[in-house]
């Protein structure tokens, strides 16, 4: 029976799962873990990797970076998610007030690793930058930059 069989066979569509996208955490540092639930069986891909596919995921995810979970440990882990989130961007918005000036997502993230909340992706900061402009806390600066020079139309 192969990995994908035997995962139909205990779960379900509609299972609900912790995965992980990129690399499970035991493995180096990721924020990328998706609280979410199966959407389809599993199956074998075309190079013949074990997959699933989950909500809110557009591509495949392998079998060895999912993990089933009760429906208690999923609804924890989601209330345990937006916890983190809400003071990770608590103490993101300090620190902007504190520094006010040129927030990209690549400084937010090492505010927030500096801040104790470990490895944050630039991905993740520029989600939480996004979300304090949509809370009206922050305003995006978009700047004009020169690229590159040329002659003008009368210059011979």
């Amino acid at each position: 029976m192969s990995a994908a069989d035997e995962f139909n066979h205990f779960y379900p569509v509609g299972t609900p799962v912790l995965a992980y996208p990129g690399i499970r955490p035991e493995d180096g540092p990721d924020d990328d873990t998706l609280i979410t639930r199966t959407r389809t069986e599993a199956r074998a891909s075309g190079s013949g990797d074990d997959v699933i596919w989950v909500e809110g995921h557009g591509a495949y995810i392998s079998l060895t970076h999912v993990d089933p979970v009760s429906e208690e440990q999923w609804r924890q882990a989601r209330i345990d998610r937006d916890e983190t989130t809400a003071a990770r961007r608590a103490a993101l918005l300090d620190a902007i007030r504190t520094h006010p000036t040129e927030w990209k997502p690549e400084r937010a993230a090492f505010a927030l690793k500096r801040l104790g909340f470990g490895w944050v992706s630039e991905r993740t900061a520029r989600a939480d930058l996004e979300a304090l402009v949509a809370d009206g806390h922050l305003a995006p600066v978009t700047k004009v930059v020169i690229q590159h020079y040329d002659l003008t139309g009368g210059a011979s």
